[in-house]
């Protein structure tokens, strides 16, 4: 209690001034310009349990007994627990907020269970965009003695770039009514759906376009034919579009869902 405690007045008793100073200026909330007034102003009255409001920096505050101290509502988080632009406010524990100071431009805010607030700023890594070697196997081709003159793959999350480039040796032979590389992981996708380009080289004569599609989630290498009117696409064979030969090149890019 401020001052001297409480104290009941009953009628027709009289003010002393120190019975002002004691019981009513010291419990209630008294307000001042700033510090420095208040301590002008109570320089020869200060008891533990006053209570002042500062109109500078609108703070109320309690005297100790020793020093004015922020009458702070413990279950309420602080101005003061943040000190600058984008400070955040996290915890430590159970019921126990804390300050993480702000990050430097460009970082990204993370879990890591080792810190005191179970946070950390940290700078995003570059995404790495590595292609990866491939050999395919093949269906509805013998390879004999053809080369593989480039084959990889690029997996972005669940997006597959694929690409290659087959050229025919004297003894390839394509064995299948269709011929096609087999894949470096999985499709999801439904059948009949485009998933690239093909060209179909006839060495020293003509390239053809083609595409690749999806049919029980394996390839289907189709070229594009002018039939009549309208343009078709069968499958590449043996025969379709050229006779297959030494030199001839089978080259692929496809993009694809990963299943």
């Amino acid at each position: 209690m401020a001052g001297a405690g409480y104290k009941l007045f009953a009628t027709g008793d009289v003010l002393s001034a120190s019975d002002v100073n004691l019981y009513l200026q010291q419990q209630t909330v008294m307000v001042f310009a700033s510090a420095a007034a208040r301590t002008t102003a109570l320089s020869s009255v200060l008891a533990e349990g006053m209570v002042s409001y500062l109109k500078d920096t609108d703070v109320v505050e309690i005297y100790t007994g020793a020093a004015w101290v922020s009458l702070d509502d413990p279950n309420a988080i602080q101005n003061s627990i943040v000190d600058a632009k984008g400070d955040i406010i996290t915890a430590t524990a159970d019921n126990t907020p804390a300050r993480l100071a702000v990050g430097t431009n460009g970082q990204t805010l993370v879990a890591d269970s080792t810190t005191a607030t179970g946070l950390k700023w940290a700078t995003a890594s570059s995404p790495s965009y590595t292609w990866t070697s491939y050999t395919p196997t093949w269906t509805g081709l013998t390879t004999g003695n053809g080369s593989l003159n480039s084959c990889d793959y690029l997996q972005v999350g669940k997006i597959m770039f694929y690409r290659g480039v087959f050229q025919f040796g004297s003894t390839t032979s394509v064995t299948g009514s269709a011929f096609a590389p087999s894949l470096p992981a999985a499709m999801s996708m439904e059948n009949r759906e485009n998933v690239g380009q093909l060209r179909l080289h006839d060495n020293g004569t003509n390239t053809f376009a083609g595409f690749a599609s999806v049919w029980s989630n394996a390839l289907e290498s189709n070229v594009v034919r002018v039939s009549g009117s309208y343009t078709d696409a069968p499958q590449i064979s043996a025969t379709v579009p050229f006779t297959w030969t030494t030199n001839d090149q089978f080259i692929w890019f496809l993009t694809y869902k990963v299943a």
